[in-house]
């Protein structure tokens, strides 16, 4: 066998992500192909921290390296990534190469092609919201440029769903989201992440005790509901990837 999958996500130095996020969308796609399939990391940070404990995990660039040095001529990188934003720009793409395919991230820039709504109406099957409630889903956000993809998701969202970013820097940010809810008249709310692994920016960002998305929302006398789980928790939301995944692995 020469050819090799590399899963390639932001990364996590929490063991219970690892194994109930990565590790089950390795078996998935393990499962799903009979190619050889690696995991990767963008994040530099992450890499170091997990090394200080004996865990070893390569970026793209260097997992790409040792697949090549073992012989393997066809490599599709698949990033966990949702928005082609700072580490899809600037850590995947220049990755590319004859003998290495990247698959785009899950949203494309316009998120209006039906494979965009299919992803989204998954992501409202993840997180449920009751009638009464506003959904708000929160993404990372881009701080080196804005990113439309998110204004685009507003478009296919509706009026009782809302989307936010982290990065105060780009939209739409807390501040337009609030705006949304006093137009939608929301009293009662369902916050959750529009993150593959939640992680420290659940804890802190979105549901954290200052200064979070939750602690804001609730100063202004909404009554907040919080989803904790990214999205990769979902086995419905990585059949997505695997189906990403097979619409590059059966070219030959």
């Amino acid at each position: 066998m020469d050819k090799a999958i590399i899963l390639t996500t932001f990364g996590s130095a929490d063991d219970s992500i690892r194994q109930n996020i990565f590790d089950k969308l390795t078996a998935e796609i393990k499962k799903f192909s009979a190619w050889e399939v690696r995991l990767a990391f963008t994040s530099n940070f992450m890499i170091k921290k997990l090394a200080r404990r004996g865990i070893s995990i390569a970026t793209p660039a260097e997992e790409i390296s040792k697949l090549r040095a073992e012989g393997f001529t066809r490599i599709i990188l698949l990033p966990t990534h949702l928005t082609p934003g700072e580490e899809f720009d600037n850590k995947i793409k220049p990755c590319a190469a004859p003998d290495v395919e990247i698959i785009s991230p899950l949203f494309s820039q316009d998120c209006s092609m039906p494979f965009d709504k299919k992803i989204f109406a998954t992501i409202l099957d993840c997180f449920k919201k009751s009638p009464d409630e506003d959904l708000i889903l929160i993404g990372h956000g881009s701080p080196h440029r804005h990113n439309p993809v998110y204004e685009n998701l507003q478009r296919l969202a509706g009026d009782k769903i809302h989307i936010g970013v982290i990065e105060e820097s780009d939209t739409p940010n807390f501040a337009d989201v609030v705006e949304r809810l006093k137009i939608s008249r929301a009293d009662k709310i369902l916050l959750a992440p529009l993150l593959f692994n939640g992680g420290v920016h659940v804890a802190e960002d979105i549901a954290g005790d200052e200064n979070s998305w939750l602690s804001r929302l609730a100063e202004q006398n909404y009554k907040v509901r919080v989803i904790r789980d990214g999205l990769g928790n979902f086995e419905k939301f990585r059949a997505l990837y695997l189906e990403k995944l097979a619409a590059s692995i059966h070219v030959q």
